[in-house]
C-alpha cells in the first residue's frame, strides 16, 4: 500500500472504520486511505478474492484489517455487519457506504426490464438505507460517528434512470439522517462521483469476473460522460478516496447534511 496516498496525514488513529463494497474501485481506495491514515478497517464486500486483496494490501502496511464477506441489501446482512465490526473493534468510528454501481445500462429508461429496475435500487438504494439503519443506534449511544455514503452525478443525468433513482435516495438519506442527527454527535454526508476509472477491478458490476485490463466502458459512453465533465477527464478512485476520507475527519467537524460533487465541474 502506497503511504504517500494520505500525504501523511493520520487523522484516524485509534478510530475504526466499515467500507462497504471495500473489495475494488472506490471501495478499495478508500479502505486503503483510511488504513493509511491509522484506522482499523473492516473490508466489507461479497466478492471474497477482492476483500482478502484489500486485507492483505492493509496487512502488509501494518494496519488492523478484517474482511466481512457480506450482502448488505438486508436489514440482516447491514446488521451483521454492524455485529462484526463491533465485535472486532468494539465501536465504529466511521461508516463508509460504497457499494452498489449502474447495473443493466445505459438506455433509455423504459427498455430497463422490472427486474433491472429491482436489482439496480436493491444494489444501490437499500444497501446505504440499511446499513445507515443498522449503524446508527450504535453511534447515536455513542454519541459520536461520521457517515459518508457515495451517490452520483447520475441524477442529473440520462440513460442510467433506476440507478439515477437510486442514488437520488441515497441523496436524501443524507440530507434526512444529518438533520436527524446533527444535535446528536453524528455526522453524515456524501459525496457524488461522476465518471471513475478504477484499473484494480475483479469483476463487473453484474458479479462476472474481468480479465485483466479489461472492465473498461465504451468509447460512446466515455464521450458522453466526458461531455458532462468540465475538467474534460474521469476521476480516479483515489481522489474520490481523498474527499471520503475529508467526510469522515475530524476536518470536517462542522459539515453534515452535505453532498460533494467530485466530479470535475459537474455539480448535482
Amino acid at each position: 500500500m502506497d503511504e504517500s496516498i494520505a500525504h501523511g496525514a493520520k487523522r484516524f488513529v485509534g478510530r475504526s472504520a466499515v467500507v462497504t463494497g471495500a473489495g475494488q474501485g472506490i471501495g478499495r481506495a478508500t479502505a486503503l486511505r483510511l488504513g493509511a491514515e491509522g484506522a482499523r478497517v473492516l473490508v466489507a464486500d461479497r466478492h471474497v478474492a477482492g476483500a482478502d486483496r484489500v486485507v492483505a494490501e492493509l496487512r502488509a502496511a501494518s494496519v488492523e484489517a478484517h474482511a466481512a464477506y457480506l450482502d448488505v441489501s438486508s436489514p440482516d446482512g447491514a446488521r451483521e455487519l454492524v455485529a462484526a465490526a463491533v465485535d472486532r473493534f468494539s465501536v465504529v468510528d466511521v461508516l463508509v457506504n460504497c457499494v452498489g454501481g449502474s447495473r443493466y445500462g445505459p438506455k433509455l429508461a423504459w427498455d430497463y426490464t422490472a427486474d433491472e429496475i429491482r436489482a439496480n435500487i436493491d444494489a444501490n438504494l437499500w444497501t446505504t438505507l440499511w446499513c445507515c439503519w443498522a449503524v446508527l443506534p450504535h453511534m447515536v449511544k455513542r454519541g459520536s460517528g461520521a457517515i459518508v455514503n457515495v451517490g452520483s452525478n447520475s441524477p442529473r443525468g440520462t440513460m442510467r434512470f433506476p440507478y439515477a433513482a437510486a442514488k437520488g435516495g441515497v441523496f436524501a438519506i443524507t440530507t434526512s439522517l444529518g438533520l436527524e442527527t446533527a444535535k446528536l454527535g453524528v455526522r453524515v454526508n456524501a459525496i457524488a462521483p461522476h465518471w471513475t476509472v478504477s484499473p484494480d477491478k475483479m469483476i463487473d458490476r453484474l458479479g462476472r469476473n474481468i480479465e485483466a485490463g479489461g472492465g473498461g466502458v465504451s468509447e460512446e459512453t466515455a464521450q458522453r460522460h466526458l461531455s458532462n465533465i468540465p475538467m474534460g477527464r474521469p476521476g480516479r478512485a483515489e481522489e474520490q478516496a481523498a474527499a471520503i476520507a475529508f467526510l469522515a475527519s475530524d476536518d470536517a467537524s462542522f459539515i453534515t447534511a452535505q453532498i460533494l460533487s467530485v466530479g470535475g465541474g459537474a455539480f448535482v
